[in-house]
């Protein structure tokens, strides 16, 4: 089985222009896309080739250190884009959202990592970087998702909220139903993900492996693996942080405080 076909800039340049096709309909549609198109397609190969050299530099270090500050820097940015997406621009929440996907990513990471998988060394940053990079984005997209669903469901469900506070409900009787629909539509994704891994699409990791020569059934497995650790990190990173979040919105006397 041969390995990876060679692929010269010549060549991202000529699959560039797949993206004329978006363009051109935004613009025949009047969508307003085009600039967003325009940006992404130099944005998305600067940035990768960018993280190319500088995942190529560390693992060249192979030293824990830089895999440590790598995974830092990410950690970070996922819980503010977090905060963003959400329109939560507080810098409280952004730390919420990043202490709690760092910490749940890690922990769930480590249990994969050591005990399923047995990496070695423990920072070893073949696997390390991009397995966790994996569950820094899924829990960045699902908190995201999940925390924007809560502020609107509350904000549009304030009558019935304050009116059941009235009745002698606590804040979580009265906004346990918005929270349970913020977490199923945050969830949505990652589940469709399972049901239709292998019939609708060949998920991206197990495709990078068999181009690059791995053996399929080998690639299948490491691809159960990390569907299991996106789903782990997912479901419990975006319950962490809705159920933190959802503080803000009551007073200690269990009355409705919108942020």
């Amino acid at each position: 089985m041969s390995g990876p076909y060679a692929l010269s800039y010549w060549d991202v340049l000529a699959a560039a222009l797949v993206m004329a096709a978006p363009y051109a309909i935004s613009r025949k549609m009047r969508l307003g896309l085009q600039r967003d198109l325009l940006v992404g397609t130099v944005r998305v190969f600067v940035q990768l080739m960018l993280v190319g050299y500088l995942l190529g530099a560390v693992f060249g270090l192979n030293r824990p250190l830089p895999v440590f500050g790598v995974l830092a820097v990410m950690t970070v940015i996922a819980g503010w884009n977090a905060a963003l997406r959400a329109g939560m621009r507080e810098a409280r929440v952004a730390a919420i959202a990043t202490g709690v996907i760092g910490a749940v990513t890690l922990a769930v990471s480590a249990y994969v990592f050591y005990v399923v998988i047995g990496v070695t060394p423990y920072f070893n940053p073949i696997y390390v970087i991009p397995m966790m990079g994996l569950g820094l984005n899924g829990a960045m997209n699902a908190v995201a998702v999940g925390a924007r669903a809560m502020d609107d469901g509350l904000r549009d469900g304030r009558e019935r909220v304050e009116a059941a506070l009235c009745l002698g409900a606590t804040s979580w009787q009265a906004g346990a139903d918005v929270v349970r629909r913020a977490l199923k539509q945050a969830m949505v994704p990652t589940i469709n993900g399972l049901m239709t891994a292998g019939i609708v699409q060949l998920p991206g990791v197990m495709t990078g492996q068999i181009i690059s020569g791995v053996d399929p059934v080998l690639a299948v497995r490491y691809q159960v693996v990390i569907f299991y650790l996106l789903t782990g990190i997912t479901a419990t990173a975006t319950i962490a942080t809705i159920l933190a979040l959802f503080r803000r919105y009551f007073t200690a006397a269990h009355q409705l405080k919108l942020p």
